[in-house]
């Protein structure tokens, strides 16, 4: 299938005016971001010798007088490419910390870690997808919930259609529970993080203070949205030693202190005690094989991901006019609903429910780490500028060792045409299939050597 009519007219446009190598060259330094920043102005190189400013750069001699600078949103249903980015910076942020690099002592892979996933409790049955072979829930046909509903549901439904994670009735559904344990995740984690060393110290027959001497507890987690709407988390968690060197206790100490810390957070709010779910599971990572590099893209994957598929819940809600606009699944719209009614009670005014509706009550970071665990997003970001400045080709005379000033205003957001943005989207989506590719081969490696 060929370009669009509306492709080729912006192709042809910036051919007539000689722009074409300019333009593609500023497209692919902003990833072919979907919504673009436009900013205009100069950059100059300080001499320290002469004070001399140099002029090195000017928007003035790009296409349309703008420069395009991404737009840097994590969300993969806003901008992919962005999302892209992140995920990859994400992968390097957990790679780092299992099996060392980026700045990071390749000797933590020596180091005993397992993986923690922390779920949501029932807040009601809902459909599952268990594949062609397996019915949704086999039950006596003639069983009913207190609304008249059968229990039963013989379809095998498929993981791309819409019904799974949603409830088999929604009037039974607890809607406000799943609320307000997403709200409640952040506290709970934070509890689950106080009580792991605890919990290892009492395993290890160590004082709190003597297990806190010897022992540091690194961890890195990713919120995930399930289909129901409900948030769990993926943790990794290493044991250090605070001397830097190898730890002699084993990950079967932290796996079962990971479990008994878990089965112990709860989290109080109004008359309810918000607990983690039963399906709390704890595997222990195996250094030895390539399992490192697949896990940190598994993990990864979840940080560019929103509450739900579509991106309508990408903003924050302002009303409930806003909140009736949105183009939800009825699931997604009862779970929204009831966080803003539940927002404007008194009781759970420390919440702001209404503030984070549009994630479903879920306030937290969807990815954190403690200081200990690896390297930092900031210092890829500036590893990565370090990078292009040192690739960045010289004008003639530019003085060595300048420092560089420069002042940049926005003048709008987005491409300059619908064929432009159809274009960036083609090449977008060109650059994500080679990265898919690359992708493949890099873990085929890892998996073979």
């Amino acid at each position: 299938m060929g370009p669009s009519p509306e492709v080729v007219e912006a192709v042809v446009r910036r051919i007539e005016a000689d722009e074409i190598v300019a333009f593609l060259a500023q497209g692919k330094s902003c990833g072919w971001c979907r919504h673009p920043v436009r900013l205009k102005g100069a950059r100059v190189a300080v001499d320290h010798d002469t004070e001399e400013r140099i002029p090195v750069f000017d928007s003035a001699d790009c296409p349309d007088g703008v420069v395009l600078k991404a737009c840097g949103n994590r969300r993969e249903t806003r901008c992919p490419s962005c999302a892209a980015v992140y995920r990859e910076d994400a992968r390097h942020l957990v790679k780092s910390g299992l099996e060392g690099g980026k700045g990071v002592p390749a000797t933590l892979q020596e180091h005993p870690a397992v993986l923690l996933t922390l779920t949501a409790p029932s807040f009601g049955a809902v459909h599952v997808a268990r594949g062609a072979a397996t019915p949704c829930r086999p039950d006596n046909p003639r069983r009913r919930c207190a609304h008249g509903r059968p229990m039963a549901c013989f379809s095998r439904h498929d993981h791309s259609e819409g019904e799974p994670g949603t409830p088999i009735c929604p009037a039974c559904y607890r809607y406000d529970e799943a609320v307000l344990h997403n709200a409640a995740v952040p506290e709970l984690w934070r509890r689950t993080s106080i009580y792991i060393p605890r919990r290892l110290a009492a395993i290890l027959g160590v004082t709190q203070a003597e297990c806190r001497r010897r022992l540091r507890v690194s961890y890195l987690r990713v919120a995930e949205f399930q289909r129901r709407g409900a948030v769990h988390l993926h943790v990794i968690v290493r044991l250090d030693a605070t001397d830097g060197s190898v730890p002699v206790e084993g990950a079967e100490a932290l796996a079962q202190a990971c479990m008994a810390a878990a089965r112990s957070a709860a989290v109080p709010i109004g008359a309810r005690m918000l607990r983690w779910g039963e399906q709390v599971d704890v595997s222990i990572l195996d250094r030895g094989d390539a399992r490192a590099g697949r896990l940190a893209a598994y993990v990864s994957k979840y940080a560019v991901k929103s509450a739900d598929a579509s991106g309508a819940l990408d903003y924050r809600i302002r009303s409930e006019e806003d909140l009736a606009a949105r183009r939800l699944q009825p699931h997604e719209r009862r779970l929204v609903a009831r966080a803003w009614v539940l927002g404007a009670d008194p009781s759970f005014e420390a919440l702001h429910l209404r503030r984070h509706a549009h994630v479903l009550g879920y306030g937290g970071h969807f990815l954190g780490k403690s200081r200990s665990y690896s390297t930092t997003f900031t210092a890829l970001r500036r590893a990565r500028e370090a990078w292009r400045e040192a690739n960045r080709p010289r004008l003639e005379g530019e003085p060595a060792g300048a420092t560089y000033e420069g002042t940049w205003r926005a003048v709008g957001i987005g491409w300059a045409t619908r064929g432009e943005a159809a274009l960036a989207e083609q090449s977008r989506q060109s650059v994500a299939h080679a990265r898919r590719m690359a992708a493949f081969d890099r873990y085929d490696r890892e998996r073979d050597g």
